[in-house]
């Protein structure tokens, strides 16, 4: 007798196929959603030249999130944004979108075409534990990786 072959089978094959891509799907977003706490030390610089709005922050459903932009006289041409929240004594790091906003561009006269001064954030409540107030924390790390924090922000619904 011969033996049946599963593993040509096109449902099988499909089956297969289908399995690992929700795999897949469901490790990167666990990954990209992964909490984590915000240990750097870091000191608060009030920075004159620093420009910035928060569009809409707050929650919506089981969602945290904040948008607006932010720049100043170094940043985004060097180092990197850093967005936290802070809820229950314990500061997260969430995951953060960059983005050029023309809009700002035109406002303030910037000329680079790639200046990504849009941020948005945003963190499910099956990540992390929050009030329904938040507050956020932004940071700027420099090129040398110095840590400076530049403006908290609560948010109030």
């Amino acid at each position: 007798m011969k033996a049946y072959n599963y593993a040509s089978n096109p449902r099988v094959i499909f089956v297969t196929l289908v399995s690992l891509c929700i795999a897949v799907l469901v490790i990167s977003f666990s990954s990209w959603n992964k909490i984590q706490l915000f240990s750097s030390h870091s000191e608060y610089e009030m920075k004159t030249d620093l420009k910035y709005s928060v569009d809409s922050c707050g929650t919506k459903g089981d969602t945290l999130f904040v948008k607006g932009w932010m720049f100043d006289g170094t940043y985004p041409r060097e180092g990197k944004l850093i967005i936290t929240a802070k809820t229950n004594k314990k500061e997260f790091t969430l995951p953060l979108f960059t983005f050029a906003r023309g809009d700002v561009s035109q406002i303030f006269s910037r000329t680079d075409a790639f200046d990504k001064v849009g941020f948005n954030v945003s963190i499910s409540k099956k990540f992390v534990d929050y009030n329904d107030s938040a507050e956020f924390n932004f940071y700027i790390r420099d090129n040398s990786g110095k840590v400076t924090k530049v403006l908290s922000y609560e948010c109030k619904q």
